[in-house]
C-alpha cells in the first residue's frame, strides 16, 4: 500500500497573511486537487477547515530535542484531533546531536498511536542522511520529504539552479527502500518556471508524489502551474504565456551571464582569475 502522503499535498504554515484567509487557502486545494495538506501543529481552525472541505491533513512540528516526549505529545494529540499522519520537522538542533533524543520522541509517540505513519522533513545535502538522528527517522518513516529549495540554495538563480538542488538532495543519497516524496519550493517568488521545473524534476525521476512549500506563498501564477494536470490541455493563451515567460527568464538569464562576464574581465585585468 502506498504512503498517505504519495500524490499532491502543500504545507500550510502562519507565516504569511493570506494563510488564514481559510476559504481561499481551501479553493487553492480544490484547484490543485490536492490529496492533502500538511498544518503546521497548533492551528485547530485551519486542520477545521480543511476537514469540512473534505481535505485531509496532516500535522507537522519543528520539533527540537531539549524536550522529545513533550514534542511526541503535542504530535499524538494532533492525530487524536485527526491529523492522518505526522512529520517531523527535525533540522539543525540535532545535528551534533546523538541517536537517544529522535528515539525517545518516536518511542514516546509510538506509545499512543503505534500504527500512524511517520515522515522526515529534513535537509538531506552533504552527508546529513548518516547523521545519528536521520538514520533513526529511517528506521521509522514512511517516506522521506527533503527539502528541495532551489532559490534558497542558489540565490543568484543561474542557469540550471532547479536541477542542482535536486541533484544536492536527492543523488547519491542513502534513503533505502523508504519513498522519497520531496517538499518543493513555492516561496520567495521562486517564479512558475521554476515550480513547472520542479514537477518536470519530480517526474523525470519517477517519484511519487511531492508538496508545495507552501500553498500560501505560491503566487497566482506559481499555484496555477503547481495546479495545472498532466491531462488538462493547454489553450494557445497558456501556450503563448509560457512562451513569454520563459523568454523573460532567459532574458534574466542573459543579463546575469553579462555582469557576470563583466565581473571577471574586470578580476583579469588585475591578474586575478575568476572560477
Amino acid at each position: 500500500m502506498a504512503p498517505r502522503l504519495t500524490g499532491r499535498w502543500a504545507w500550510w504554515n502562519a507565516n504569511h497573511s493570506s494563510s488564514f484567509d481559510l476559504s481561499r487557502m481551501v479553493q487553492r486545494a480544490k484547484d490543485a486537487r490536492l490529496d492533502g495538506v500538511i498544518v503546521k501543529y497548533g492551528y485547530p481552525k485551519t486542520e477545521q477547515a480543511f476537514t469540512a472541505a473534505n481535505i485531509p491533513f496532516a500535522v507537522e512540528r519543528y520539533v527540537y530535542p531539549a524536550q522529545p516526549e513533550a514534542e511526541a505529545q503535542r504530535l499524538a494529540n494532533a492525530v487524536d484531533a485527526g491529523a492522518v499522519a505526522v512529520v517531523i520537522n527535525a533540522e539543525v538542533e540535532w545535528e551534533p546531536l546523538g541517536p537517544e533524543p529522535m528515539e525517545r520522541l518516536i518511542t514516546a509517540f509510538r506509545a499512543r498511536h503505534p500504527t500512524v505513519e511517520l515522515y522526515a522533513s529534513v535537509d538531506t545535502r552533504g552527508n546529513r542522511l548518516a547523521l545519528p538522528y536521520q538514520r533513526v527517522l529511517a528506521q521509522h518513516v514512511a517516506g522521506w520529504l527533503p527539502m528541495v529549495y532551489p532559490a534558497a540554495f542558489y540565490p543568484v538563480r543561474a542557469s540550471g539552479f532547479v536541477t542542482w538542488a535536486f541533484h544536492d538532495c536527492l543523488d547519491g543519497k542513502d534513503f533505502g527502500s523508504i519513498p522519497v516524496l520531496p517538499t518543493i519550493q513555492t516561496y520567495d517568488g521562486i517564479g512558475a518556471i521554476a515550480v513547472a521545473e520542479e514537477l518536470a524534476e519530480v517526474k523525470r525521476r519517477g517519484l511519487s508524489g511531492c508538496q508545495a512549500y507552501t500553498i500560501a506563498h505560491a503566487t497566482d501564477e506559481e499555484w496555477a502551474e503547481f495546479t495545472r494536470q498532466e491531462e488538462d490541455p493547454m489553450t494557445e493563451a497558456d501556450k503563448t504565456e509560457l512562451a513569454l515567460r520563459r523568454a523573460a527568464a532567459n532574458l534574466a538569464k542573459l543579463t546575469v551571464d553579462l555582469k557576470w562576464q563583466e565581473v571577471a574581465d574586470a578580476l583579469g585585468s588585475i591578474g586575478v582569475r575568476a572560477k
